[in-house]
C-alpha cells in the first residue's frame, strides 16, 4: 500500500474521530447488561441501535427473534435478537464477515471502576466504560472501518490484494483491514480503549 493512499485513510479517520467516539459514547451509555432481567430491553434496544447504524450505511438488516429463556424462577424472558446485516450481494466479491456482541457484563462504580462505567471518560488518553473493548468498541470499529473504506472509494484487487483507490468498495479484503491497521484491534490500540 501506497504510504499516499495509508495517509488518506488516517487522515479520514482523524477527520471523523470525533463522530466515532461520539457514537462509542452513545453506545456505551446503553446499560446493555444482559444478565439482569430488569434490563433485557436494554440489550434490545442496543441491539436495535447497531441495526440502526448498519441500516444508515445501506445494508440490509434483519433482527431474528432467538426465542426466550427460562430463569430459575420460573419466569420466560424474551432473548434479545441477532442482527443479521449484508452490504453487497455480487457472489463474485469476497466476503468480509464481522461478528460481534453489543451487549455487556454488568458494572457499578463500586466494583472497581475509577469511573462511572455508562458514562464513555478520556483520561491521560484512555477511554474508559463498558463495552469499550467487550465488545461494543470492536462492533462499532468494524462499523467505522466499513464506512471509511467506502467513503474513500477503496477497493482491494482480489488477486494481488493491492488497495486501489476505486468505485467498488464491497472489495475490502479481511488481510487488507487488518495489516493496513484500520480492524477493531487497531482502532483500540490506538485509541488505547479499555473496559
Amino acid at each position: 500500500m501506497s504510504l499516499g493512499l495509508e495517509n488518506q485513510i488516517f487522515q479520514y479517520i482523524d477527520l471523523h474521530q470525533n463522530e466515532f467516539i461520539q457514537t462509542l459514547k452513545e453506545w456505551v451509555a446503553v446499560e446493555s447488561d444482559s444478565i439482569q432481567p430488569e434490563l433485557r430491553q436494554e440489550v434490545t434496544r442496543m441491539v436495535e441501535l447497531t441495526a440502526d447504524r448498519l441500516r444508515a450505511m445501506g445494508a440490509t438488516v434483519e433482527l431474528v427473534k432467538l426465542g426466550s429463556h427460562k430463569l430459575p424462577d420460573g419466569e420466560s424472558l424474551p432473548l434479545p435478537p441477532l442482527t443479521l446485516a449484508e452490504l453487497g450481494k455480487d457472489p463474485q466479491k469476497p466476503t468480509v464477515c464481522f461478528y460481534g456482541h453489543v451487549d455487556v457484563q454488568p458494572a457499578k462504580k463500586e466494583d472497581g471502576w475509577k469511573t462511572d462505567p455508562y458514562t464513555l471518560t478520556e483520561i491521560d488518553g484512555n477511554l474508559y466504560g463498558r463495552g469499550a473493548t467487550d465488545n461494543k468498541g470492536p462492533v462499532l470499529a468494524w462499523i467505522n472501518a466499513v464506512e471509511s473504506f467506502r467513503a474513500l472509494k477503496l477497493v482491494v484487487c482480489p488477486r494481488s490484494r493491492r488497495l486501489w483507490p476505486q468505485c467498488h468498495p464491497q472489495k475490502i479484503s479481511p488481510d487488507w483491514l487488518r495489516d493496513a491497521g484500520v480492524t477493531s484491534s487497531s482502532s483500540i490500540q490506538r485509541r488505547n480503549w479499555v473496559d
